[in-house]
């Protein structure tokens, strides 16, 4: 119970803290977003699964608007897709001039802390699970690998977690699912500060990005 509300609490105020200093920045990249493409500013990618419910997890814009018609008309894309479940960026042909950009900073994830702020993510836990990822996960024959999904869908998504801090994309999908269910058994207080300040600094060498 102490460590739910600490943890809640650190999340409201790293988010608050992040909000407004990074407010300026925000409203730069929203003008830039606006004038290298059609579209809105942000996504609210609903396909995104906590506690095996969709939900709307914020993000700023990085693909062209017809990107699921571009996927559709590149069948290699979605082998890609399927089997590694990233498509490297230099390949993403759906993925705008400033939206490289975004995601090579990671910029991208920044609109989350409304989702920190609002409760239905953390700033430390698993990454969110899309809904396709979870059902081939379930439709699957790996036994350990469905009792870990099980497992990670019990607790709130994070922006930051172990499956990042531990090579992120150079990490095999099985191995994420590992790390993921790694954290929920050993959740706790000085677990999430690690991770917290190992995070800067994956961030910046840019390890495990596609």
């Amino acid at each position: 119970m102490l460590y739910r509300v600490s943890k809640r609490l650190l999340d409201i105020f790293v988010a608050t803290v992040v909000w407004i200093i990074s407010s300026p920045l925000m409203f730069v990249i929203s003008i830039l977003i606006k004038l290298s493409s059609q579209g809105p500013v942000f996504v609210s990618d609903s396909r995104r699964i906590s506690y095996f419910r969709p939900f709307f997890m914020y993000k700023f814009r990085t693909m062209k608007m017809d990107n699921e018609k571009i996927l559709k008309e590149n069948p290699c894309l979605q082998i890609i897709l399927e089997n590694n479940h990233k498509i490297p960026l230099n390949m993403d042909i759906r993925v705008t001039g400033i939206g490289k950009l975004l995601r090579k900073t990671d910029l991208d994830e920044l609109p989350q802390v409304i989702n920190i702020i609002l409760g239905n993510m953390s700033l430390i836990g698993p990454r969110p699970y899309m809904k396709w990822e979870i059902e081939q996960v379930l439709k699957g024959e790996d036994p350990i690998a469905k009792e870990n999904i099980k497992l990670i869908q019990t607790v709130k998504p994070g922006v930051c977690g172990l499956w990042q801090i531990s090579g992120r994309n150079n990490v095999q999908f099985k191995q994420r699912l590992e790390l993921d269910a790694i954290y929920v058994r050993n959740m706790n207080m000085w677990l999430d500060l690690k991770i917290l300040f190992k995070t800067p600094r994956v961030i910046f060498s840019g390890k495990g990005r596609v």
